[in-house]
């Protein structure tokens, strides 16, 4: 599917990517030739504005829908561009925007930029596109959670992961946070394999260990909660704790092994990551590098973040390049265009 062009100079084509996720919104305007023009975010109160009802009682998808619709505007009032021709959302799905409805969201957008054509998509779409671009390959997005996303870029796509935090996401910061808590409760008890400092730092972050499991089983955002422990297991292992650099090196590991899983038989063997995780835990990047070098992968540093990604779909959106078979993947989560039924 491709987006007519303005006929004759009739004016410029611009397009909009937008990253959504459960704490902050970020948006990018591009001219057809890729060059940003106007960026927007909003980096609190997307939780706060998906529990308000939509404004005026307009049946939209809720208050993180109409937040959408305001950064959109946002972005055309900074370019003086009456209209975006193509826009692509990135975002965890129906969790990600507070239960704005799919099915919806899109021709809302649509609407909004005065948009010929929107795709919805998967967060792990965008930070594979934002990592390697349209290429194939490998990228695993790490950060609360952990996704890998791999295509031959020929119409062969995987997911490995995203399971959420009680049955998987292995490696990401959830998993790290329970790991080193569990740890710190290990020593408490006086059983093998716990460890005095995440004691020390579950106390001075959390409280007691009480305290700490009281909150943890009340709230709704319990990944978000143990992630929360990551700089202490970092700081731990810096300092020499056995345990806490075990846990790094395994969720490094993880990290890579679940990559490694997401390359289709025939993709280039090329392996990006995307997210905070990797790079800002240097004991894990080690140990997720050296899982790939030991599988003879190439480890590119990622190219962009996942805004640039939903830029550039967006651009292909326009353009009519679309990679193969993105209905096939799994990672469309609805699309709209002019004058078309919307949905997928």
């Amino acid at each position: 599917m491709g987006v007519d062009m303005p006929a004759g100079g009739a004016g410029q084509a611009y397009v909009i990517g937008l990253d959504v996720g459960g704490t902050g919104a970020r948006g990018l305007l591009a001219d057809a030739t890729g060059a940003t023009v106007a960026r927007a975010s909003r980096d609190r109160g997307l939780r706060a504005a998906a529990e308000r009802p939509a404004e005026g009682g307009r049946d939209t998808g809720g208050g993180a829908a109409d937040l959408l619709v305001e950064l959109v505007g946002e972005l055309l009032a900074a370019a003086g561009a009456p209209r975006a021709d193509a826009v692509v959302l990135g975002s965890t799905g129906v969790s990600g925007l507070g239960g704005a409805p799919r099915e919806t969201l899109p021709a809302l957008l649509g609407r909004a930029a005065g948009a010929r054509a929107v795709l919805f998509v998967s967060d792990a779409l965008i930070s594979y596109v934002g990592a390697l671009g349209l290429a194939g390959g490998a990228v695993v997005a790490a950060g609360t959670g952990a996704v890998a996303v791999g295509t031959d870029a020929r119409g062969g796509w995987r997911k490995v992961d995203g399971w959420g935090h009680l049955l998987g996401d292995e490696g990401g910061g959830a998993w790290i946070g329970r790991a080193g808590l569990a740890a710190a409760l290990r020593h408490l008890d006086g059983r093998p394999g716990g460890s005095a400092a995440l004691l020390d730092a579950l106390n001075r972050r959390f409280g007691t260990p009480a305290e700490l499991v009281q909150e943890l089983y009340t709230r709704a955002d319990r990944a978000s909660l143990l992630a929360r422990f990551v700089p202490d297991v970092a700081a731990a292992a810096a300092d020499g704790d056995p345990q806490a650099a075990a846990i790094l090196d395994r969720a490094g590991t993880l990290l890579a092994e679940t990559a490694l899983a997401a390359l289709p038989p025939d993709a280039p063997r090329v392996v990006s990551y995307a997210g905070s995780l990797i790079p800002s835990v240097p004991r894990l990047r080690e140990a997720f590098v050296r899982r790939l070098a030991a599988d003879g992968v190439d480890q590119p540093p990622p190219r962009g973040p996942a805004v640039d990604g939903a830029l550039l779909l967006a651009r292909a959106l326009l353009r009519g390049d679309l990679p193969p078979n993105l209905a096939g993947s799994g990672l469309l989560l609805g699309r709209w265009e002019a004058g078309a039924a919307s949905g997928e």
